[in-house]
């Protein structure tokens, strides 16, 4: 068994092994993918070793965020520094006050999700919520409307954000609707985004991401997992397919982080759902070209982020990479993703952040400028025609498969402890669908056929407490191929309306 695979059992073992019982535990409010001002003030504190825990693996428990707070770095802070940490704390604050309240998207020229930051995926929608915790379990009930949907596959109603969670043993377990994010890209993921509609299901993860205590197992440093269970929605090639994902991640040396994940789907109506179909996908018995049966479909590979001090501020290296196929029970046909991300202060305590990230999702080409790689590969299957998308989105990077994606972007945030603004410009060019296949068109509702595309984000938000609020625009113009360019002012909100 290859270590991407034993890495599902290897997270669930540890979990038994490194568990204590947690003193005085409450239950675990969860934070979806999604809240670009929460994980870019964490990544700040994280880089510059103030904090110890990862956000690469959304959705995250409160519980997480608040045992690295716990441990901080309480010395040598900077005023910058200072500022992220009263911008997190005053968020987790507010978002276990809240008991009910509203969140409204505009988009207007519907224009996809491109990155980790919440968008809306229609012309305009509404959620309202309500959500709660005592000291055994903590919900949110949320209802989404949506007005004219990027896709037809999508519903005009929803519970995305929707969830229940309970914390035994030092683990979290939820169900619901959330959005997930796994790896450490800021302009998608390659392996499991938030592009698409959330995947209902049950997750297990640590409920702290601390070094285990064993001796034999303290070398990973810290670490944490998640293992996902759940069924895919509004699919028409096999009705009411699985997916099993697991991901486990760590850090061996200060640093640096390490991450595997697999995206498993599999069974719907059709198919074999037997616990014996489960396992053989489990142990990568599933290619008929190697002797096995073709039970499903899945993407694993690994990820990395390395940071260290560049005259005194940190410069990070990321990448992901995963496979589409399989070899000798190994991954094969890999895509993959790439970036450099730059933070620094100026004046007495602006923030800064510079990225430029590219991403590659024609299988087996991985940026090589005179290759074609293997089309009709990525995010696609013989048998699950509607592939790796979810209402017609992409599961993982949001350009979807067969394409590459190239974007550099700044994040300016101010001395600002009143309203904690941010700024945020992007400038990206694409080619989507590159293949042609129909394999593409079928699956693919946002990208459908061939196209390149250039284009430009802009983005300011802010916060008036307990609210916050964003508004901004997206330029997408075509320069080859079939793709409408597409002009879209956005502006989100979410408004706490009931506090004790």
């Amino acid at each position: 068994m290859s270590f991407l695979r034993a890495a599902t059992f290897l997270s669930l073992l540890m979990g038994v092994l490194t568990a204590a019982p947690v003193q005085a535990q409450s239950a675990p409010m969860m934070v979806p993918a999604g809240d670009q001002a929460l994980r870019q003030d964490l990544q700040w504190l994280i880089d510059r070793r103030i904090i110890s825990m990862s956000v690469s693996t959304w959705p995250v428990s409160l519980t997480v965020i608040e045992k690295a707070l716990e441990n901080r770095k309480k010395t040598n802070l900077e005023r910058a520094d200072v500022h992220a940490l009263l911008s997190v704390r005053r968020a987790l604050d507010d978002f276990r006050a809240t008991r009910f309240g509203l969140e409204a998207h505009v988009n207007t020229d519907s224009a996809p999700q491109l990155g980790f930051a919440q968008q809306s995926r229609a012309r305009a929608g509404l959620g309202l919520y309500a959500q709660g915790a005592n000291a055994r379990v903590a919900g949110r009930l949320q209802v989404n409307g949506l007005n004219k949907p990027l896709t037809d596959k999508q519903s005009s109603v929803n519970l995305e954000g929707s969830y229940m969670a309970t914390q035994f043993l030092g683990q979290v377990v939820y169900a619901g609707q959330l959005a997930h994010y796994w790896g450490p890209g800021q302009d998608g993921s390659i392996n499991w985004g938030n592009a698409g509609t959330a995947i209902p299901g049950i997750g297990l993860q640590r409920a702290a991401q601390t070094a285990p205590e064993t001796p034999w197992l303290s070398w990973i440093g810290p670490w944490g997992y998640e293992v996902f269970a759940g069924q895919m929605q509004h699919d028409t090639a096999v009705p009411n397919a699985k997916v099993f994902n697991a991901r486990l991640f760590f850090q061996p040396v200060t640093g640096l982080e390490i991450g595997f994940s697999r995206f498993m789907q599999w069974g719907g109506d059709g198919r074999d759902n037997s616990f014996g179909a489960w396992w053989r996908q489990i142990i990568g018995n599933s290619n008929p070209n190697a002797g096995g049966t073709d039970t499903g479909n899945e993407l694993a590979g690994l990820d990395f982020r390395y940071t260290l001090p560049f005259f005194s501020n940190p410069v990070s290296v990321y990448g992901q990479f995963a496979g589409e196929d399989e070899a000798d029970k190994m991954p094969s046909k890999f895509i993959g993703q790439l970036g450099l991300q730059y933070q620094y202060i100026i004046g007495t305590g602006t923030r800064v952040q510079w990225h430029v990230e590219a991403a590659d999702t024609m299988a087996r080409r991985l940026f090589r400028s005179n290759a074609y790689g293997d089309p009709g590969i990525a995010y696609n299957h013989g048998i699950y025609r509607n592939g790796l998308y979810h209402d017609g989105m992409p599961i993982g990077h949001p350009i979807g498969g067969d394409g590459r994606s190239y974007a550099i972007g700044l994040s300016v945030v101010p001395d600002d402890f009143r309203y904690h603004s941010r700024f945020h410009a992007r400038f990206m060019m694409a080619k989507v669908s590159e293949s042609d296949r129909a394999t593409n068109r079928g699956s693919n509702h946002v990208f459908p056929d061939p196209a390149k595309w250039y284009g430009t984000d802009l983005s300011y938000s802010w916060r008036i407490r307990p609210a916050s609020f964003s508004a901004g625009v997206r330029w997408m113009k075509r320069s080859s191929g079939n793709f409408n360019s597409t002009l879209s002012l956005m502006v989100s909100m979410q408004i706490p309306l009931g506090n004790p």
